[in-house]
């Protein structure tokens, strides 16, 4: 219950580590001023607060003493148990070092032992064999010397636990008396061992196998002297022939880039070739209403609205080219003009990808229309070339601002090498463009005044001729491009249509 009363108080009012601080005892005059200042009456006595308060401060003294003599009671004990396990500590050293030094003279007196036992046995060992001799193991050697055949013996241990090995020569007058001897052991027969050679015939044959060992070091050393000659050789003609197959290499690929460009300009000449008489066999069997027509003529604003943004793309490139041209190198630029470039073209081809679907949509949809199908395919034709010529124009314009843009940039002093090669590569990169963009319109020829002429007759006589509100709206749109009509005029168009048939056109 004191603990808990102590939790109780507040965190200013105990101390840590159970220690008394000044704030622990009462201060009379300068009373401490709590941290929250609790409500209290309007008229308080000033003399009774002070004497409860002394009150609470030597109430909480004694229990903050209480508790401090419970914990030095508490270390004490801990103390003494830790004195105890000390204790306990020592006598178990104390055992185990007792254990150790036992064994230790344990050890000494079975050495002492072993040793009194080899020597009683070597002081009872006799040369010949008779029924005290212990048993053999194995014969290792077997040496005539004189009348005597001589053998050197490993003995069976006597003690099991016991893995030390004992060794003795004994004589014998005849191999009988060897084999009988060996007969003894227990267990596997015993394999008796050859005839040791005599000490003339040791020599003599050590000093054939040095004879021997001689003529091969010789040999090793002439073989490694002709090894060496055909390596340095060997590797003379296979610089030799590294050389030879990285020159016919160098040839192979020069040739191969040169065929290899020759074969995917064939390539691309057969597929273009290929996708232009696909679009003249699809144009050809195409019967195309004025509803399918309108459709291709709304597609060709979207191309020219296409074209307005490649223009602004343009430009920008040209700023950032303006701004790299003087910091970054040859690679950079490169590269960057290769990737705007690759985007260029992606964009073109899914404008074209989208056309074509288009035009295979309105060939299906309306294939069985009316029987005008010459001159819907000479108006097609004539539709295409429009096209393609606004394409060309484009082009030229965007190679007439790069010629001028790089006029000026050498004007103003950037004529260095890199930057000449860096101009070179440019110019290379849009007359691709170009090429490009003439390669996929080559199909369809280049219109004249007269086309044109006929082309806009074509369509203002179907706009007068059609009754369809729809039809007329996309047809003036067309009239509208084709005559190059100011925004001014549409607008008043527009407006025109508005008050005749009350909607946008």
């Amino acid at each position: 219950m004191e603990v808990e009363d102590v939790d109780a108080l507040p965190p200013a009012e105990v101390s840590a580590e159970g220690k008394r601080t000044k704030g622990d005892y009462p201060q009379v005059e300068e009373p401490e001023i709590p941290t929250q200042q609790q409500p209290s009456p309007p008229h308080s006595n000033g003399g009774a607060d002070v004497v409860t308060q002394l009150r609470a401060w030597k109430e909480r003294g004694a229990r903050i003493e209480q508790l401090l003599a419970k914990k030095n009671a508490k270390m004490q004990e801990m103390e003494e148990t830790e004195n105890k396990l000390k204790r306990l500590l020592a006598m178990a050293k104390r055992s185990i070092d007792n254990s150790k030094q036992e064994l230790a003279e344990k050890d000494e007196t079975i050495q002492k032992l072993r040793e009194e036992l080899a020597k009683s046995q070597q002081a009872r060992h006799s040369w010949f064999v008779d029924a005290s001799t212990r048993d053999p193991r194995q014969l290792l050697h077997k040496v005539a010397h004189g009348n005597l055949l001589w053998c050197l013996v490993e003995y069976v241990n006597e003690n099991e636990l016991d893995d030390s090995t004992e060794f003795a020569w004994h004589c014998f007058h005849n191999e009988v008396e060897i084999q009988e001897y060996a007969n003894r052991a227990t267990g596997e027969p015993l394999t008796l061992p050859d005839l040791s050679m005599a000490p003339y015939e040791v020599e003599r044959v050590k000093k054939s196998l040095k004879e021997e060992i001689d003529r091969v070091q010789e040999e090793f050393r002439r073989y490694r002297v002709r090894s060496e000659i055909t390596r340095k050789q060997k590797d003379a003609e296979i610089r030799k022939m590294s050389m030879n197959v990285m020159a016919k290499q160098t040839e192979q690929i020069s040739e191969t880039d040169l065929s290899g460009e020759l074969q995917s300009s064939k390539a691309q000449i057969r597929r273009l070739t290929k996708a232009q008489a696909e679009a003249e066999e699809r144009v050809r069997i195409a019967v195309c209403t004025v509803q399918s027509r309108c459709l291709i003529y709304s597609n060709y604003c979207r191309v020219g609205l296409q074209e307005s943004d490649w223009r602004r793309k343009f430009e920008k490139l040209m700023k950032d080219y303006e701004k790299l041209s003087g910091t970054m190198g040859e690679t950079i630029l490169a590269m960057e003009w290769r990737e705007r470039y690759e985007q260029s073209v992606r964009e073109k081809q899914e404008l074209e990808k989208k056309m074509e679907e288009l035009k295979l949509m309105t060939s299906g949809a309306f294939g069985n229309g009316s029987d005008n199908g010459n001159g819907d395919l000479q108006s097609l034709r004539q539709e295409f070339a429009q096209y393609r010529k606004r394409a060309l124009n484009a082009v030229e314009q965007k190679e007439k601002e790069l010629n001028d843009i790089q006029a000026q940039y050498h004007e103003n002093g950037g004529g260095s090498s890199n930057a000449s090669r860096t101009n070179s590569f440019k110019e290379v990169r849009v007359r691709r463009m170009s090429m490009e963009s003439n390669s996929s319109l080559s199909g369809f020829e280049t219109p004249n005044a007269t086309k044109t002429n006929e082309y806009l007759k074509n369509i203002v006589y179907k706009y007068m001729a059609s009754d369809q509100d729809e039809a007329k709206e996309h047809m003036e749109k067309a009239i509208a491009t084709v005559l190059n009509f100011t925004p001014a005029e549409i607008s008043a168009i527009q407006e025109k249509r508005k008050q005749q048939q009350g909607w946008f056109w």
